[in-house]
């Protein structure tokens, strides 16, 4: 089993503080100057939550071998796009976020074990993680078509991230010390979602 060092272990619950504090923003933060598809791209990349999130899940797409996108993205594309557009209706409450970081940490656990999945759970897991990104990436204010705008640039950005990981991912695939760092990744998603979620969860108390 991996054994992070020491030094870089005592960083842990620093940076699960700061991960803890950034979380509480959950609407849109915006990037003055970008434009409104910009800003919805870079969205899930500055939300501590959906980076973990897309990460564990661009990794453990990547795992399988051989790789197939096809099939998990027929899952993650509309249901990502379906939970944007859910919440323009602003019927959907927030997303609790230790449930968040516990999707974080789920899929963490599967990569750190490398486990195969079979194309259900992959579609499953898929479902499951575009429906906590998008529906924790309102926008909550601007005109119908700046809406709109800003949750396509989030599309657009949770697919292209989570194919881009899993390419990256899949290079290594034949290779074992490859394949031994992406476990040792996963194993530090854990370590931080971890963390997160018990700064969260004592928060809320």
């Amino acid at each position: 089993m991996f054994r992070p060092q020491p030094r870089l272990t005592g960083m842990l619950p620093v940076l699960g503080l700061f991960l803890t504090l950034s979380s509480t923003a959950h609407a849109h933060m915006t990037v003055e100057g970008a434009g409104e598809i910009v800003n919805g791209v870079l969205h899930p990349l500055l939300t501590p939550a959906h980076v973990l999130i897309l990460l564990a899940l661009g990794l453990l797409l990547g795992q399988r071998v051989p790789l197939d996108l096809k099939r998990p993205l027929r899952v993650f594309a509309p249901a990502s796009a379906l939970a944007l557009a859910l919440t323009t209706t602003g019927k959907i409450p927030s997303v609790y976020q230790p449930m968040l970081i516990g999707i974080a940490l789920c899929l963490g656990i599967l990569v750190g074990l490398a486990v195969k999945l079979p194309r259900l759970g992959s579609g499953v897991i898929c479902a499951v993680a575009a429906l906590g990104i998008g529906l924790d990436s309102a926008v909550e204010i601007g005109s119908s078509f700046t809406v709109f705008k800003t949750l396509f640039g989030t599309w657009l950005s949770l697919n292209v991230a989570v194919t881009y990981l899993a390419i990256c991912a899949s290079h290594g695939a034949d290779k074992p010390w490859a394949r031994t760092g992406i476990r040792v990744v996963g194993s530090w998603i854990i370590a931080i979602s971890l963390l997160v979620l018990a700064f969260s969860l004592r928060k809320i108390k």
